[in-house]
């Protein structure tokens, strides 16, 4: 470039230069032909030398002139067309690293002219989202990439009230047929001293995938029946669903920061929430049946499902607990299995849960080396009543004996009805036959008191068969029978008495 100017800065000079060489030469000839007009003449030729002289001098001193007013001008010249070299060439550089970057771009990025919407570049980016390369995808029609016209309207509608669109989620179709998101970004403008419009465009397929997930999950979420409470690894409430506060009554601004042991029922020892967190520590979740209280104070049992959340170094950053109320269910099973269990007359256990507490007695027996008395009771007189006073004034004094019996009994011990006037008491830990004969003797006792019915007084009394374990029998049916054979026995020697197994 320096060259390049240094010979047009020299050529102007050699110009200038000429054009005096020009306009000396011309004068000398006009000298000459003075000269020929004064011929011979001695004093004409003195005034020609002198003037011929000083002609010279003038020519060279405008040479001279001329060589120091235009070096300065050839360097200056010299310098400016350097620049412009210089900045041309830079502005070229800067366009190819824009074009570079451009086709490097992670963001797909595009050209197309707006008078006939052709595209006219495209990065590598942008072919690989539509899945297509660059020479079908060059000449095509910008229009023919969305999704569909009513999406090419709203986007073309968006730029001619806007003039420009920003980070537009615009939906276009790959080669393939399949649609897909993006965000689209148009900027008309001018490359090449044509008009154009520029786009970026992003891939947010999995975004909008994901956010639809997102949607969905929170749907459920507000809909589901079941209670949900997600706190963090603090332990701190962040989240409940609306089915929360219908099962707890509690609102969501209420328990927000709060630790969840304020639903604590009390019904679970410190045990039992022991072995919940180390269960949910090792296995990473917890299930069961858990008793809380409702912010009226009404307790409820909930299914508990509880799971760890954690993060890809394994730190647990939350808590996920999703719970049901079974509250009607547990109601409903307990009524079953009442029914199943109870008398529905007295509210004693009746024959098959006898059956399954004399069996926990023995066994325990067995294992703490301890005695267990089983005593059977018959009501006599008891006809009578029902014969004299009717069923119903029957069916109250049996409600009474009932709660008579539980309280000659202790906490531990479990009074039964088997069958009509036939009860069963079981007495774990005995020390021997003398004191399980004291709890025969307070029954027959007791029960000996009349029972003042609506229809009046009635008297009975109580025939018992008292047997033990293991004195008596090992196995509980023997133990059954051999309470039953003594109890026949009080029968057939007076009634009103009480008499251990195989006495005479």
């Amino acid at each position: 470039m320096a060259d390049f100017a240094s010979r047009i800065a020299r050529g102007l000079t050699i110009r200038y230069i000429a054009v005096l060489a020009v306009l000396g030469a011309s004068a000398f000839a006009s000298f000459l032909g003075v000269v020929n007009l004064v011929g011979d003449m001695e004093a004409g030729r003195d005034l020609l030398a002198l003037h011929s002289v000083v002609l010279l001098l003038t020519f060279l001193v405008l040479v001279l002139s001329a060589i120091g007013v235009f070096q300065p001008m050839v360097q200056r010249i010299e310098h400016d067309i350097e620049e412009r070299c210089r900045s041309e060439q830079d502005l070229r550089d800067s366009e190819t690293r824009l074009w570079q970057m451009l086709e490097e771009s992670p963001v797909g990025v595009s050209v197309s002219r707006r008078s006939d919407g052709r595209i006219v570049f495209a990065n590598r980016r942008f072919t690989d989202i539509l899945g297509m390369n660059k020479d079908e995808f060059l000449g095509s029609s910008a229009r023919d990439h969305y999704v569909d016209a009513a999406q090419r309207a709203h986007v073309l509608s968006e730029l001619r009230r806007l003039g420009h669109i920003d980070d537009a989620e615009v939906e276009f179709r790959r080669k393939s047929g399949l649609p897909f998101w993006s965000l689209l970004t148009l900027r008309p403008t001018r490359i090449g001293g044509e008009d154009v419009n520029l786009a970026w465009i992003y891939d947010i397929t999995e975004r909008k995938a994901a956010e639809e997930k997102i949607l969905l999950a929170a749907k459920v979420l507000e809909t589901a029946g079941e209670g949900v409470l997600i706190t963090n690894a603090r332990n701190e409430i962040i989240f409940v669903n609306p089915a929360f506060t219908t099962i707890t009554e509690y609102t969501a601004d209420e328990v927000v920061g709060k630790d969840p042991s304020f639903l604590k029922s009390g019904r679970h020892d410190a045990e039992f929430y022991d072995a919940m967190w180390r269960t949910l520590e090792v296995t990473g979740r917890w299930r069961g049946e858990v008793w809380n209280r409702r912010k009226s104070g009404e307790f409820f049992a909930e299914w508990l499902s509880v799971t760890i959340i954690r993060d890809s170094g394994g730190s647990v950053t939350h808590y996920v607990a999703v719970f049901s109320d079974i509250t009607h269910r547990k109601e409903d099973e307990e009524r079953v299995w009442r029914q199943a269990n109870y008398d529905a007359l007295t509210g004693l256990p009746n024959r098959a849960l006898f059956t399954d507490r004399l069996a926990q007695a023995v066994r325990q027996g067995k294992r703490d080396d301890k005695k267990v008395a089983l005593l059977f009771i018959d009501l006599d007189g008891f006809k009578q009543v029902n014969d004299t006073l009717g069923h119903a004034a029957g069916d109250v004094l049996l409600q009474q004996t009932a709660i008579r019996l539980m309280e000659c009994m202790r906490a531990s011990d479990t009074v039964a009805r088997l069958a009509g006037d036939e009860f069963t008491a079981i007495v774990q830990d005995v020390r021997d036959g003398e004191a399980a004969g004291v709890v025969a003797g307070k029954i027959i006792e007791r029960l000996a008191e009349p029972f003042r019915l609506e229809a009046g007084l009635a008297q009975v009394h109580a025939s018992v068969g008292v047997a033990l374990y293991p004195d008596h029998a090992e196995e509980e049916a023997a133990l059954v029978a051999a309470a039953d054979q003594a109890m026949y026995a009080v029968k057939r020697h007076g009634k009103n008495n009480w008499r251990f197994a195989g006495s005479s």
